[in-house]
């Protein structure tokens, strides 16, 4: 699998996880193909160390490497410390559909990161809020149209 790197301008360091027990799935809920700088700049807004997902796979199916695998994210409250997050670009809220690229690209992630967390759950965004008994982290992300594929996946 061909996971593009970027030099991203990282404001820190990072600390490493002691564990993965999640592969995270979520939606940017932003254009299919936006620019991959542009995400790295709204994480960086909010005050995040850059972009928090892991990986994100753009509308043409390509992987772009965004936090290195090791490091802890900034992508699912409650769960940065243990947990992957690989993000599809797209809203799939209810208003579009990944792409077959996103869908062949996102297998092609969850098969490369079982092989290096095996034990990891593979859950959708919206499942973080249960887990981590914190309604206030509740969102819709994946989307419901990508939520309803993960089973199949």
């Amino acid at each position: 699998m061909n996971i593009i790197t970027k030099d991203w301008p990282w404001p820190h360091g990072f600390s490493g996880r002691n564990s993965t027990n999640y592969i995270i799935i979520h939606h940017t809920a932003g254009p299919q193909m936006q620019d991959i700088d542009e995400i790295f700049q709204e994480h960086c807004n909010l005050g995040w160390n850059g972009i928090g997902y892991h990986r994100v796979i753009k509308g043409d199916g390509t992987t772009v490497q965004g936090r290195p695998d090791w490091a802890i994210g900034a992508h699912a409250e409650g769960l940065n410390y243990c947990s992957v997050g690989v993000s599809l670009e797209g809203n799939f809220e209810g208003v579009g559909t990944p792409t077959e690229a996103q869908i062949q690209a996102l297998k092609d992630n969850i098969v490369d990161l079982k092989e290096k967390y095996p034990e990891a759950k593979i859950i959708g965004h919206r499942e973080v809020a249960e887990i981590v008994d914190n309604p206030q982290v509740a969102t819709a992300c994946p989307g419901e149209t990508l939520y309803e594929m993960l089973g199949s996946l």
